[in-house]
């Protein structure tokens, strides 16, 4: 019914809902030179912009002042209309009558399903829930669980987790949390990320959790994003807080924020710090050791990361990853898996990872094109990279093939322009696939779509450094990395969306094509996981 009614908007206006100069794009890679056909551009439209027309009120407002009569007395029964008697005061009566009945609207143009409905349970992010005391861990997890404990019974106050993306970090941290919580009702945890996808997860992952593994009542709060959680009271159980929103506090020239603040502070007794490579940012940094060291007492902390360094070099590690590791007083507990030369080979073999191939893309004069871009900068090779006709046509014919066989797919594009293009022009093409990014999109646009993948409405989302982490899709089993990096770090995130294993409710296989620019890529994800070792000690 959507299309129906888009049918009905000219053909600027269904172009004015677009990316701008995403329209051109799409001419030139689907070799089409005078004009779109207007069918593709209206599943283009219902496709990256369909929950526009549900949450937006304006958005909604144009659509049903775009329903033919009929239409509406078909829709909207209710209201007891005839297609001759359908007058203007008809359409403000059921715009007005949406703005109660948001749900029932989708429902009745065709867009409710799973995914809309779950978008409409709850239009906030949830803030508080007071948890009620099944949460295994796998062995390896328990291991590590169990050397954490005891390390931290004896001397040691700082360490960091180190395990390959996919592998359960934050189940296996949260088995330590709750640990620590039992110790005493007056403990209080503070979870930081710097996403909101990280700390949404995290929030949720507590509560299962302490589900299972709680011994009394225990409140979870959540402070990111837009949540308005105030910090007051706050003197035991668990905080998941947003890094910009502690930042934004500091920031505020407010007395009682600053005291709400230090109280906080005064009452936390364990931190945990998810992406724990980022935990040496200056600002970051910072907030840590706040939350650390308070008036003489030291909070203990665990630091989460697959990669436990800040930069990838020929050379070795660098003098940032030696800051990492004395920020972490170079204590690292990691896998140990006697027979097998890297903990990846383990987790594949038994279906924690799925059993990744990696292949290389070229296209036609990468070569020479890569060679062109010798000496820019890496907004500049992006941005030229991503109007490139070969490459993107390259892109297109590897997602078109993966789509003919069932697959779910994540494409990392070079910046948020190229992302929103191909969404665009692989909607054209009949595949369904969104953008995700933080400027067109809005909180409940991102959400929404990002629900949809999950739910199997889209076979493929784009996006360009937002779904690196924090982001749980278990049946993604392709990813396409068009975005040249150096760092092993993103690299890895990257390239892990797409490594949940069978029993993880992933895949046993997955791919990931890397497109070769012949700009420096690093793929060796065993080698990987081992080279940062020589900063660390495991005793």
């Amino acid at each position: 019914m959507l299309e129906a009614i888009l049918s009905n908007f000219s053909m600027d206006e269904l172009i004015s809902f677009l990316p701008k100069r995403a329209v051109d794009f799409a001419l030139k890679v689907t070799n089409e030179n005078d004009e779109l056909d207007k069918s593709g551009v209206v599943k283009v439209v219902s496709n990256t912009r369909g929950i526009d027309f549900i949450v937006d009120k304006r958005s909604r407002k144009l659509l049903i002042e775009r329903m033919l009569p009929e239409a509406l007395v078909e829709l909207f029964p209710e209201f007891k209309l005839e297609g001759k008697s359908v007058e203007p005061r008809h359409y403000d009566a059921v715009a007005s009558w949406s703005e109660n009945n948001v749900g029932e609207f989708a429902k009745r143009i065709g867009l409710y399903s799973d995914y809309v409905e779950s978008q409409f349970e709850t239009t906030d992010i949830e803030t508080i829930s007071r948890v009620e005391p099944s949460y295994g861990l796998f062995p390896y997890q328990k291991k590590i669980s169990d050397t954490v404990i005891d390390r931290f019974s004896g001397e040691t106050k700082r360490l960091l987790i180190h395990l390959p993306t996919g592998a359960g970090k934050t189940r296996t941290a949260m088995n330590i949390v709750a640990e620590h919580l039992r110790e005493s009702p007056n403990n209080l945890v503070l979870w930081l990320a710097d996403k909101e996808e990280l700390c949404q997860q995290a929030f949720d992952e507590f509560k299962k959790a302490w589900g299972s593994c709680g011994d009394r009542p225990c409140a979870v709060y959540g402070f990111y994003a837009d949540s308005d959680e105030s910090l007051s009271g706050i003197d035991s159980g668990c905080v998941v807080a947003g890094l910009h929103k502690l930042l934004s506090i500091k920031k505020k020239d407010s007395n009682q924020l600053k005291l709400l603040y230090d109280e906080l502070r005064s009452k936390v007794t364990l931190v945990v710090f998810d992406e724990a490579h980022k935990a040496i940012a200056d600002k970051y940094g910072q907030v840590t050791e706040e939350f650390i060291n308070f008036s003489g007492f030291e909070a203990k902390l665990i630091g989460l990361s697959a990669t436990p360094g800040r930069r990838y070099s020929e050379s070795g590690p660098s003098d940032e990853d030696k800051v990492l590791s004395l920020f972490f007083d170079e204590n690292k507990v990691s896998m140990e898996v006697p027979g097998y030369l890297s903990p990846i080979d383990y987790l594949v073999e038994n279906k924690f990872l799925a059993k990744a191939t990696f292949m290389s893309i070229n296209y036609e004069h990468s070569k020479v094109y890569g060679y062109e871009l010798k000496g820019c900068s890496a907004k500049e090779t992006n941005k030229a990279l991503s109007k490139n006709n070969d490459r993107n046509k390259t892109i297109i014919e590897i997602i078109k093939k993966e789509c003919a066989q069932g697959s779910k797919i994540i494409l990392f594009a070079c910046n948020v322009e190229h992302a929103q293009k191909m969404a665009v022009v692989l909607n054209y093409l009949g595949i369904r696939a969104a953008s995700i990014d933080s400027k067109l999109d809005s909180v409940e646009s991102r959400r929404s779509k990002i629900k949809r993948y999950k739910f199997g409405d889209l076979q493929v989302l784009t996006n360009y450094g937002v779904l690196t982490a924090g982001f749980d899709a278990p049946k993604t089993n392709v990813v396409i990395i068009a975005k040249p990096t150096t760092s092993l770090v993103e690299y890895l995130q990257m390239a892990g969306r797409a490594m949940r294993g069978a029993k993880s409710h992933g895949n046993e296989e997955c791919r990931v094509h890397t497109i070769v620019d012949h700009i420096p890529e690093f793929n060796n994800i065993s080698m990987a996981f081992e080279y940062w070792n020589e900063m660390w000690s495991e005793g």
